[in-house]
């Protein structure tokens, strides 16, 4: 048996076909989810982009303990784990955190990996004659960053700086190159192989090429086009601006699936649908005006709930084994930290000797009436919890203006996504006590069966519920080993 993992990143839920979206094409998409298991209540655990993939990798949640940073020396991961047992296993990305300072030792054991250099503000092409062509310029974020992109991509642009040919995208090199990997080394071990594709679109900057750029736009395009929105609260832009930011990304998730197509031809044309399981999920989603909010909203940038645009992410499993499920959706709670058991349960291989949080999905695969957990906690390191069943979500916050008692347990302190102090190394507990700028959200009650764009907080008329989801909450704590201080923090108990 050969896996394929697919992590497309801020991907929205609601922005594919599949999960019932009317306006945005997302046909190739659409017709690998007609031949999979479609979850429907897949939520993240750790937000944003690289806790989520040590996740992914390892199996174990982050955010009671740590935030961004790379994987621990005591770590097992997936791709070590398969490549011990004789599996294939190679990575293809441009996903440039990967190997960034700071988090980038997620490749380390991979037999083979291809990186796509240039994304966003990955440090690649030097020459400052390239001139940055800001759009917008006072409402664009980072206008270095920019800067660092327009020089990755500018041999790839005409004069105005358009895409000269969307082969040229990042999306077109990565599923390209992974389509190219699958021809060369599929069939090269006996115990199969594991490929990661790991693609940063359609991540911002939101920059599509022609026809992509107007295919949502009905023709109407500002003369400045904010391609690379700042995070935070929304009422930056204009609604003429945040309509075409959204045109923009929903640009890149068509193009996205474009070159999905691209990639399954290949799987295809090799006959490898008969013995390959391929997962397709996402990190997290994005607000574009939702709640007041745009981006991934997080300290020091307003209100940083993670609402369902964030937090409810797409999961779609097609399993050969399993054809005759195929569409057929499933109801239970499913999160990043699951794919590591069901990875190593497709493939026959041993699990590690160390705790694994995740639940296998396997049994769910065959069965809609398998069960996985009765709650998904999810959140950001030094933010609020959220704990939801799929029906009710409860989000639990700091009593307190302050955000103590807060430690991050690592062999190393963060690089960077803590807004404010970090102090001495205690050796003894492996922490560092971190004062942390959380953002300015109170505990809140949603009925999101009845209220999925959660506009109403109903905690005041709804104890019993907020009850029984804080009383999971602690349960998860318990059972995940999170450090006692987080329920102190929480209010969920008097004192660490």
């Amino acid at each position: 048996m050969n896996t394929i993992l697919i992590v497309i990143d801020t991907l929205r839920r609601d922005h594919l076909g599949c999960y019932g979206n009317g306006w945005i094409q997302t046909p190739n998409l659409d017709a690998f989810a007609s031949r999979s298991v479609i979850f429907d209540n897949a939520y993240l655990a750790s937000s944003p982009c690289m806790p989520a993939r040590r996740e992914i990798m390892t199996g174990r949640y982050e955010f009671p303990f740590r935030g961004w940073g790379p994987l621990e020396p005591w770590d097992h991961d997936l791709p070590g784990v398969l490549q011990k047992g004789g599996t294939n296993t190679a990575l293809v990305t441009d996903h440039y955190h990967l190997f960034e300072n700071g988090s980038g030792n997620y490749h380390f054991h991979y037999d083979s990996w291809d990186f796509i250099r240039g994304q966003e503000n990955d440090h690649w092409v030097a020459d400052p004659t390239i001139p940055p062509r800001f759009p917008a310029p006072e409402k664009t974020k980072c206008h270095f960053r920019w800067a660092q992109y327009m020089r990755n991509t500018a041999k790839w642009r005409d004069a105005e700086g358009k895409w000269k040919d969307e082969r040229h995208t990042f999306t077109a090199q990565t599923f390209a190159a992974a389509a190219e990997w699958l021809g060369n080394h599929h069939g090269l071990r006996e115990k199969g192989f594991f490929l990661t594709i790991d693609h940063f679109d359609p991540h911002e900057p939101f920059d599509p090429p022609a026809p992509y750029d107007t295919l949502y736009t009905n023709g109407e395009v500002p003369a400045e086009r904010v391609r690379w929105p700042i995070y935070g609260k929304a009422d930056r832009y204009t609604p003429e601006e945040l309509a075409d930011i959204r045109a923009l990304y929903a640009g890149k998730v068509t193009l996205v699936d474009r070159w999905f197509k691209h990639f399954m031809e290949r799987l295809e044309t090799l006959g490898l649908m008969d013995d390959t399981m391929i997962v397709v999920t996402t990190d997290h989603g994005h607000l574009f005006g939702e709640h007041g909010m745009i981006g991934k909203p997080g300290s020091g940038h307003g209100d940083s709930t993670l609402y369902q645009e964030m937090a409810h992410i797409p999961l779609l499993v097609y399993h050969p084994d399993f054809r005759s499920q195929a569409g057929s959706r499933r109801t239970c709670l499913a999160q990043p930290v699951d794919y590591f058991p069901t990875v190593l349960d497709a493939m026959g291989a041993a699990r590690p000797d160390h705790e694994i949080h995740g639940t296998s999905l396997m049994g769910a695969l065959g069965s809609s009436e398998a069960r996985t957990r009765d709650f998904a906690c999810f959140g950001k390191y030094g933010e609020g919890i959220h704990v939801t069943d799929g029906a009710w979500t409860l989000s639990k916050w700091p009593p307190q203006d302050g955000n103590a008692p807060l430690y991050w347990y690592s062999a190393e302190p963060p690089r960077f996504i803590v807004p404010k102090g970090i102090g001495p190394f205690e050796r003894e507990r492996m922490r560092f006590p971190v004062d942390h700028v959380r953002g300015p959200a109170r505990d809140a009650l949603w009925h999101i069966a009845a209220d999925p764009k959660q506009e109403r907080n109903v905690l005041a008329d709804e104890p019993k519920q907020a009850d029984r989801l804080a009383q999971g909450l602690r349960a998860f704590l318990k059972q995940v080993g999170a450090p006692a201080e987080q329920e102190a923090r929480l209010g969920l108990c008097a004192q660490a």
